[in-house]
């Protein structure tokens, strides 16, 4: 793996890759999942609410600026936190953000003249899709992305024909409990990281004799199969 021969790794105080990247210093875990999300390039981060996921997403967009010279990164949240996105971004970084809002001429104009960041929500893409496309964007971050965790929805399926070299999927929700919403959310980072969806889940669902869920089997072998590719730590390890 080139990229990550790229990324130093960080092995002492002295060595932080993340150094200087933003406009405030990284605590140690939020580094790491800075690095883990740039270097492995298209990733789950699914740490608990409060430990900061927004800003190692900034972390990430900045390393990939100046290792891969990214361009564009759409961010696509619920409506209610996307002017919150436009506030950090500039607080922490020096890169340029705007909001796509208005009625769809004001927005086709602003897709089609991008700023570093284009910050869209859920709400917008069954509406924006074909000019989220033509933004063709470098990285894609999903905010809170349980939203897509039922993939039969017309948005979840939406979202996953977006195309982008780099992605990051943020969400605080845990994903262990249901394996259809995991499945989802994965999908549309690493398509064939799990398989089929029917094979996944009769794989590791046990039921009973009326065919009802009781449980799940084999979530070792989920976890060692998303390693690579999902980043998850509570309050409690922090």
């Amino acid at each position: 793996h080139r990229d990550l021969h790229s990324f130093p790794t960080r092995r002492s105080s002295d060595l932080d890759p993340t150094a200087g990247v933003l406009k405030t210093k990284l605590l140690p875990y939020q580094a790491r999942g800075a690095v883990f999300a740039a270097c492995r390039g298209r990733v789950v981060l699914a740490d608990d609410m409060g430990l900061g996921k927004t800003v190692q997403a900034l972390a990430m967009a900045e390393l990939l600026r100046k290792r891969r010279g990214i361009e564009r990164v759409l961010v696509i949240a619920p409506a209610s936190v996307k002017y919150q996105w436009k506030t950090e971004i500039e607080k922490f970084t020096d890169r340029s953000a705007q909001v796509i809002d208005g009625l769809l001429p004001r927005r086709r104009a602003m897709y089609a003249s991008p700023e570093f960041f284009t910050l869209t929500s859920y709400e917008l893409v069954l509406k924006d899709i074909r000019d989220m496309q033509e933004l063709r964007p470098d990285l894609i971050i999903l905010d809170e992305a349980q939203r897509i965790r039922n993939w039969t929805t017309a948005t979840a399926r939406t979202i996953k024909q977006l195309k982008s070299r780099y992605a990051l999927v943020l969400t605080g929700t845990p994903l262990e409990n249901k394996l259809e919403e995991l499945f989802s959310v994965v999908e549309f980072v690493d398509g064939r990281r799990l398989g089929p969806a029917f094979r996944f889940v009769n794989e590791h669902r046990v039921i009973d004799a009326n065919g009802r869920l009781t449980g799940y089997r084999g979530l070792d072998r989920i976890h060692e199969r998303l390693s690579p590719i999902l980043l998850r730590r509570t309050r409690q390890e922090v």
